[in-house]
């Protein structure tokens, strides 16, 4: 009788690798350790039937496509699972904006209530560019070149705009003058990485 440890625990790994999973995600995906999948995968042990089962619903194989040496994911699920994902990045960033601009309108209703004046509008000119770097940072793994460019400027603008608001009546329209090096610097750097 065929040993078929050694071909499930190099599929699983397979498996793992072209859904672009760590151990560390998968583990946290099926409630079990990382550990326990590093086990999998190096034939150390195997799982039970019923998680085998839950693994193939996973990939969206069969029980007999994880026992035979040239398994894959059917071409289908993967970009079902690639569009999921994407979603699910999008709406994070969305969510990670949206607390900064719940935080902001937290703070300014807070300081209305106690001093019936509204000097705190500088938090919304400032929730612009702090949602903005939010949204760069939990980005950052999905977003093409092109709008992290764009984006990447637009936080450098609305920073220096954030700025000036904040220095009213004192403010100098020469501060925008810092914006043009800087949007080349920018433009620089995101062409450097296209030759990378």
């Amino acid at each position: 009788m065929k040993d078929v440890r050694p071909i499930i625990s190099k599929n699983l790994a397979m498996l793992r690798k072209e859904k672009g999973l760590t151990q560390a995600e998968l583990a946290e995906k099926l409630n079990y350790s990382d550990k326990a999948i590093s086990r999998w995968e190096h034939g150390d042990t195997l799982p039970d039937v019923n998680v085998l089962c839950e693994l193939c619903d996973f990939y969206g194989i069969t029980l007999n496509d994880l026992t035979s040496e040239d398994c894959e994911i059917k071409e289908e699920e993967a970009i079902k699972y690639s569009k999921e994902m994407n979603t699910y990045k999008i709406w994070r960033c969305i969510l990670s904006a949206s607390i900064v601009w719940l935080l902001a309108t937290l703070v300014f209703t807070y300081y209305l209530a106690i001093s019936g004046n509204s000097k705190l509008w500088i938090l919304f000119v400032w929730a612009v560019p702090v949602s903005g770097i939010a949204f760069y940072i939990f980005g950052k793994g999905f977003l093409n070149s092109m709008v992290r460019f764009i984006l990447s400027s637009s936080i450098m603008w609305t920073i220096i705009a954030s700025v000036f608001c904040s220095l009213l009546p004192h403010a100098f329209w020469q501060l925008f003058l810092i914006g043009v090096p800087l949007e080349l610097i920018i433009f620089l750097t995101y062409k450097m990485k296209k030759y990378k």
